[in-house]
């Protein structure tokens, strides 16, 4: 028996003692209280559920997803106030809230609270906004109920991890100037075989063109005999190689520049999705943490409508320091990928280091070129040129939240 419950049976005692009610009265109210506070405090979280509802699980940076929080009283009787903590990796944002720090160093906590009556469900609609690119966590749930007096009563944690992916923006890429636009899409100005689904119109007849080639209506209409004329097939396959290393030096600095990184995604992400839009069996790989066991972020080539999530989902879930030397991605490329693909090199650094890689690839059959962002983009691709490798200079005017194109310039 608690010193509140004694001195609440002695108010009743002497008050009935000394023939005044009154006393005896606030005796038994008392009492009342304190056997309202301790069946509540006993019983706080019997019958309360607590659910999170995510809306999806990937966004669009810039994006939002409603997050639902669904709690429900189960029991005959109130409860006077029910706390919600949830920690969240840090980059969670949630639209109008302001998030506090968790007592787990790193993380961030959403807080919540409720008063609910018997047998009462309310539902608190949240909605989390894609501020940063990456993959963010919400995790476990600490449920906190208090009792008539504000006072903690009871405490249970709900164990269990939500996590959603931001993915980087995506804009549409400009060729222009003489720039060639590396995006494994168009059609070679020669080759020895042709497409026959690739009409290009007529020349004239060459002895030897077979009767099926020659256009008899073009040939009737002027008088001279015509051949149908096609182009050399597209390059069907191409291949994003990725560098997240935004300084020179070992792989293994932790000095990386954010915004540059969030560049390479965005061009990444553009290039992925113009070449998947235009039928090209697109890959994408790049030696960064994506929150797995493997070392190399690895896309292969496929082509289909689900290849841009599966590239966008690596791009989104990549961490901003590089995982291994980008040699070891170049390095892979011909034991996976077959020869006449087109291998696409974006990066934001000087590529003297691997350069030699790049000429191993070319000599072996792969179209390759390079994407080259930051400010000594231009100088660097000249260096590239000059080893026999096309290069061209891609930027993202005035920067990658606002800018409406990728620039691709000679």
């Amino acid at each position: 028996m608690t010193a509140a419950t004694l001195a609440a049976a002695a108010l009743v005692v002497v008050g009935a003692v000394i023939g005044m009610p009154g006393l005896a009265l606030v005796g038994i109210l008392a009492l009342a209280i304190e056997g309202a506070r301790r069946l509540t405090s006993r019983v706080g979280l019997r019958g309360v559920t607590f659910e999170r509802r995510l809306g999806r699980d990937r966004m669009v940076w810039g994006d939002q997803i409603p997050l639902d929080l669904v709690v429900r009283n189960g029991k005959p009787l109130p409860v006077a106030l029910l706390e919600a903590e949830t920690v969240v990796s840090d980059g969670v944002a949630v639209r109008g809230r302001r998030l506090a720090a968790a007592e787990r160093p790193g993380w961030l906590a959403v807080r919540d609270a409720w008063t609910l009556s018997w047998y009462e469900r309310v539902v608190r609609h949240l909605v989390l906004v894609g501020e940063r690119r990456g993959r963010f966590v919400l995790g476990p749930t600490r449920l906190t109920v208090a009792d008539l007096f504000g006072r903690e009563a009871e405490r249970a944690t709900i164990e269990g991890e939500t996590a959603y992916v931001v993915r980087p923006r995506t804009v549409a890429v400009r060729d222009r100037g003489r720039a060639r636009a590396p995006l494994g899409r168009r059609r070679a100005p020669a080759g020895i075989h042709e497409e026959p689904t690739l009409f290009a119109g007529v020349r004239p007849y060459r002895p030897g063109d077979p009767p099926r080639r020659i256009h008899w209506r073009a040939t009737a209409r002027t008088g001279e005999p015509v051949s149908r004329r096609y182009d050399a097939p597209r390059a069907r396959e191409a291949f994003i190689a990725l560098d997240v290393q935004t300084v020179d030096g070992p792989y293994w600095r932790r000095d990386a520049v954010e915004e540059r990184l969030e560049d390479l995604a965005v061009v990444a992400a553009s290039l992925a999705r113009t070449l998947v839009r235009d039928g090209v069996a697109t890959g994408l790989a790049a030696a960064a943490y994506t929150g797995r066991r493997e070392r190399l972020a690895w896309v292969p080539p496929r082509s289909g409508p689900d290849r841009l999530a599966a590239i966008a989902d690596v791009l989104g879930r990549m961490g901003p320091h590089p995982s291994a030397p980008f040699e070891s991605v170049l390095a892979r490329v011909p034991r996976t990928i077959p020869p006449g693909a087109s291998v696409i090199v974006v990066a934001g650094r000087d590529p003297a280091p691997y350069l030699p890689a790049l000429r191993r690839l070319s000599s072996g059959g792969y179209d390759v070129r390079v994407l080259l962002l930051g400010p000594a983009a231009a100088a660097s691709c000249a260096r590239v040129r000059r080893a026999g490798i096309p290069a061209v200079v891609a930027s993202l005017d005035p920067d990658w939240r606002t800018a409406s194109a990728v620039e691709l310039v000679a």
